[in-house]
């Protein structure tokens, strides 16, 4: 198992990101679940979400591995503005990326909402300490 950082950016609301994840094992060939939390800044904002993700990562004989893949969201947001309520919202979302497996592996991670209680769009990269 390995953990790391992972920071980046969301659209609607439009954020920045800052957070963790860690990645077990994967539970079959190139299948792996990944879990995360961020916090989001921005937008008259505060989101923290967690998140758990699930990749499948197709082979190319390299360090080098796109993947595709969906999660579900858990996010609470917490507005700026006295007079609106917090909320907490759970969402799925499609995602795909590239791995970069090396003695210090990186990720860049794109997801797409597909319900209205996640962002409409998230931009991550990460690296994760072995």
């Amino acid at each position: 198992m390995v953990g790391g950082l992972r920071a980046g950016f969301s659209g609607s609301p439009d954020q920045f990101l800052v957070g963790g994840q860690i990645e077990p094992d994967p539970i079959a060939k190139n299948i792996h679940i990944v879990p995360s939390a961020e916090l989001g800044f921005g937008d008259d904002l505060l989101s923290i979400a967690f998140q758990g993700d699930f990749q499948y990562r197709f082979e190319t004989g390299g360090s080098v591995r796109p993947y595709a893949g969906a999660g579900l969201a858990l996010t609470y947001f917490d507005p700026d503005n006295d007079n609106a309520d917090s909320e907490t919202e759970f969402g799925v979302n499609i995602l795909g990326g590239i791995y970069f497996g090396s003695s210090t592996p990186m990720f860049v991670d794109v997801k797409l909402g597909l319900t209205d209680e996640v962002p409409d769009f998230k931009a991550v990269f990460g690296i994760n300490f072995l």
